[in-house]
């Protein structure tokens, strides 16, 4: 199971992208780091060897979460830290001419962050996360 790992400020920094930026009907997705569930807890267990209960999917569940989709990605386009899926309708988008960013959808299951790329990340979310990840506690 992967997941995005979309902290609250990136994601407030993507919607003011979108109406600073934003053209009518363009969405923005942001390019963001993607993670094994698995991953995510030994780099928040440390040098602790604890137990892993796998329970299995929920209901409804997904294994991955996929931000642009199979269908989105020939009519998405990259603008800096961000991929932009444009409107479906032509007369909608202001460029004519697209050259798509990705070849196809955008999944938390490509290009995984290493246990200690998660370590980085996390310990420099909040004191919190970091004054755990050094004590354990």
């Amino acid at each position: 199971m992967t997941r995005f790992l979309l902290s609250l400020d990136r994601a407030v920094d993507t919607v003011f992208a979108a109406i600073t930026d934003g053209k009518r009907g363009e969405t923005f997705v942001p390019k963001v780091p993607a993670a094994k569930i698995t991953d995510v807890a030994r780099a928040l267990m440390g040098e602790k060897d604890l137990p892993m209960v796998f329970t299995g999917i929920r209901p409804g569940e997904k294994v991955h979460e996929i931000m642009v989709s199979e269908e989105e990605c020939f009519r998405t386009v990259e603008r800096g830290d961000y991929y932009v899926i444009l409107p479906v309708l032509p007369e909608l988008r202001e460029e004519t001419e697209i050259t798509p960013a990705l070849t196809g959808e955008y999944s938390s299951k490509d290009d995984n962050i290493s246990i200690e790329e998660l370590k980085t990340l996390l310990g420099g979310a909040s004191k919190e996360i970091a004054r755990f990840l050094t004590t354990g506690n």
